[in-house]
């Protein structure tokens, strides 16, 4: 089955080169690699028209504005891969990801999604100090809690469809999230291995640290996830004092108020002004579906009720 690695980045001019060396560094490689710019300014386009002249493997570029749902759709639609290995410039994988991330898929037909392992980077001052906060990921114990990130994923093309892709709706970020729990609605099989292992180095800024954490409260609200978690970091950010219930108490108390601001008030501001979903998109089991994603869950729930 043909294998394509699809990645998106935007204005990853000082990371390119590095994650670039990561890809083609690969004991295992696509049988081509697919990029989306999503319209960078800082010379990311250039250096990635020059890497890919001196690819060893067949590279299709395209540079298109655009959010990161509709970018990672464009990118699957430039290649006709069976299966579709996903990994976003900015995060690094081991030189063993590509074959272990696509590996089950060939193996097992039965298996749909793979997550990897991803593991946050901490390189620099702040980083080493947002350590204390972030930690590693914890890992899935079964799979239904295999929600991989799309730096670190491998999904049948056929999967991607029957749900209609990414959702391109949302602004800008939890196309991921959303996409992961359309797939688990529709009854996609998950599969979680360990050895295809991303790093990624979070945010090298305090700064650009909030901002993250504000887009992803931001998308979580337009998408209509993590109510629950929101809902306790805006009760965090409207009564600080309640901190002092946790086990850190007096620890970084500053810190940690802001980074629970930053995430309150992206889901705050994502619910009440960001967009909504089409008319088409419902609610069905708690989790927003596409058109696609209702006609095919209808069509295999009535085959399972019929059998």
């Amino acid at each position: 089955m043909k294998r394509a690695l699809i990645s998106t980045l935007y204005n990853e001019a000082d990371s390119v080169s590095r994650w670039w060396d990561s890809i083609v560094g690969q004991t295992v490689l696509p049988d081509e690699i697919v990029i989306v710019d999503g319209g960078s300014k800082d010379g990311t386009w250039e250096k990635l028209q020059e890497l890919a002249r001196r690819s060893p493997l067949p590279v299709r570029l395209k540079q298109q504005r655009c959010n990161i749902a509709e970018g990672r759709n464009l990118a699957i639609a430039m290649t006709d891969a069976e299966i579709i290995a996903a990994n976003d410039a900015g995060s690094f994988p081991d030189a063993h990801w590509f074959g272990e991330i696509t590996r089950p898929l060939i193996e097992n037909q039965t298996v749909d999604v793979v997550g990897g392992r991803s593991l946050n980077l901490f390189e620099n001052e702040f980083q080493k100090y947002l350590e204390r906060f972030e930690g590693q990921p914890a890992e899935p114990a079964t799979p239904d809690e295999v929600y991989p990130s799309s730096r670190n994923v491998a999904f049948r093309r056929s999967a991607w469809a029957d749900v209609g892709g990414y959702p391109e709706w949302l602004t800008l970020v939890a196309e991921d999230a959303l996409f992961n729990f359309e797939l688990h609605q529709v009854g996609k099989r998950f599969f979680y291995n360990p050895a295809a292992i991303v790093h990624w180095p979070v945010r090298e800024t305090a700064a650009a640290y909030f901002r993250m954490l504000y887009f992803y409260g931001f998308g979580a609200a337009e998408a209509r996830l993590y109510a629950p978690y929101f809902l306790r970091r805006t009760l965090l950010m409207v009564c600080p004092p309640l901190l002092l219930l946790s086990k850190r108490r007096f620890n970084d108390l500053g810190f940690r108020y802001r980074k629970n601001a930053a995430s309150a008030r992206g889901w705050l501001t994502g619910w009440l002004k960001g967009r909504t979903a089409p008319p088409s998109w419902q609610r069905v089991g708690g989790v927003l579906l596409s058109p696609e994603a209702q006609k095919y869950r209808a069509r295999t729930t009535g085959a399972v009720k019929n059998s």
